[in-house]
Formats: C-alpha cells, sequence, structure tokens
C-alpha cells in the first residue's frame, strides 16, 4: 500500500528536537522571567534562533500549551497563562482512571495536605477571610438535608481555606482535587444520613472554623484531622455498625 500524498508532505517531527525547543522555551520564561500575559517569541524567531524548522517549534508550542503554561491563537504569538488547578485534576483523575489509585490514596493524600493547610489560615487569615468563613459556615447548618447544596457550600470552606493560607499553591490544590472532593463529600453525606453522626459533619466544621477565626493554629489541626479521620470511617467503614446479636 502506497503512503498517502499527505503523509509524504508533512514527515514526522524529530522528537529530540521538540525537546530542545521546549528546554529552549523554559529556560527563557526563567531567564526572562515572563509572567501570565507575557508573549513568547514568534515561531520564526525560534526556527531561526535555533536552526529548527517551524513544525518543529510548532509541535514544542503545542506541548507546552497541553501542560497548561501557554496558550495559542492563530495568528498571535503563545502567550503565557496562569497555572490551573485543572492540570493537576486530570493527573489526579487519571491516575484513578486506570488504577494507579484509589478513594483511599486520594483521601490520605487531601489528610496530610490540609492539616497543614488548617494550621496556615489560622495564622494567616485576615478579618475578611474570618467573616467568609463564617458566612458559609452558618449557611451550611440549615442544609444537612440538601447533600448538594451542602457539598457546594463545603467546597466553598475549603476553598476560602486554602486562599486564606496566603500560598497560592494551596487554592491550586484543592481545584485540582474539585470533582473528587465534592463526590467523596455528597458519598459521606449519604452514608451517614439520617443518623447521629450527620449532624457531626456540621459541627466539626463549625468547629474548624472557630478555630481559625480564633487563630488558633493546634485547635484547627485537631479539629481538621478529625473531619479527615471521620470521612475516611464514612467512606470506607460500614454505614451501620450494629453490636453482634446475643447468642
Amino acid at each position: 500500500m502506497q503512503p498517502s500524498a499527505n503523509a509524504a508532505e508533512t514527515p514526522p517531527v524529530n522528537v529530540g528536537l521538540v525537546e530542545q525547543v521546549i528546554e529552549y522555551l523554559r529556560d527563557h520564561v526563567a531567564t526572562e522571567q515572563l509572567r501570565p500575559g507575557a508573549r513568547l517569541p514568534s515561531e520564526s524567531t525560534i526556527s531561526t534562533t535555533l536552526g529548527v524548522s517551524r513544525p518543529v517549534v510548532r509541535e514544542a508550542m503545542r506541548t507546552l500549551a497541553a501542560t497548561g503554561l501557554v496558550e495559542m491563537a492563530v495568528g498571535k504569538r503563545a502567550r503565557i497563562v496562569p497555572v490551573e488547578g485543572k492540570m493537576i485534576g486530570r493527573v489526579i483523575k487519571n491516575a484513578v482512571l486506570i488504577g494507579q489509585a484509589d478513594a483511599t490514596d486520594i483521601l490520605e493524600m487531601r489528610r496530610g495536605i490540609e492539616i497543614a493547610m488548617v494550621a496556615l489560615a489560622a495564622s494567616r487569615r485576615s478579618d475578611a477571610d474570618a467573616a467568609e468563613l463564617r458566612s458559609i459556615v452558618d449557611e451550611m447548618a440549615g442544609l444537612l438535608g440538601n447533600p448538594d447544596r451542602y457539598a457546594e457550600l463545603d467546597m466553598r470552606l475549603h476553598t476560602s481555606l486554602a486562599h486564606a493560607t496566603r500560598n497560592p499553591l494551596y487554592p491550586l490544590l484543592i481545584e485540582a482535587f474539585r470533582q473528587l472532593i465534592q463526590a467523596s463529600m455528597l458519598e459521606g453525606l449519604e452514608r451517614w444520613a439520617a443518623t447521629p453522626k450527620l449532624q457531626r459533619v456540621q459541627d466539626l466544621h463549625v468547629e474548624i472554623v472557630d478555630a481559625v477565626v480564633a487563630a488558633d493554629p493546634a485547635a484547627a489541626v485537631l479539629a481538621m484531622t478529625q473531619h479527615f479521620d471521620d470521612a475516611i470511617s464514612a467512606i470506607l467503614g460500614p454505614i451501620v455498625t450494629e453490636p453482634p446479636a446475643d447468642t
């Protein structure tokens, strides 16, 4: 079978050269201290500078765009864009999809991240952060019977705690886990529905917020630790634990 004309006209791009261009562009971003909104050199400039073809440069740009570093548009130079948690989220979802990680792994990882996160939030939160956290947890109080809305507010609470740390990586991580977090929240609420533990979910949220508002990192860590231990128990443990029958 003869190769198509299109195949003859578009020979495969040299992967080694593509990697060289990627490294050059990353070094360029670091050296020039480019920030979101800045433009990379044009394809023709990069091609001339490195002595490679424009298809090689274009493939390198596509690879960088796939990692979320740049944005490409027809007729325009590639632009640096802010890093988003969605990119990290795709990696985590792929790991779950192919069985490389499961719900237990996700909860264990989140546990460590959010316990450290809440300690920083308690140390660094502003008055505005405190007011926002209090407003969210107060609204949650009347919505335990509405799992979807409660989980939505729960997500907002964790996001607000992340922003209160003043560390830009925590919001990225919480965003990365967003879909998995909301799914686990809903599962826990459904498993605890019509049991005394359902109110405990809200009580622990209140304890977390009280500790952060009081600028008490130790108390915040204790409350968040219990929150995650309960969540792990809710998702991985039995729905109802009954005493053994008399024999």
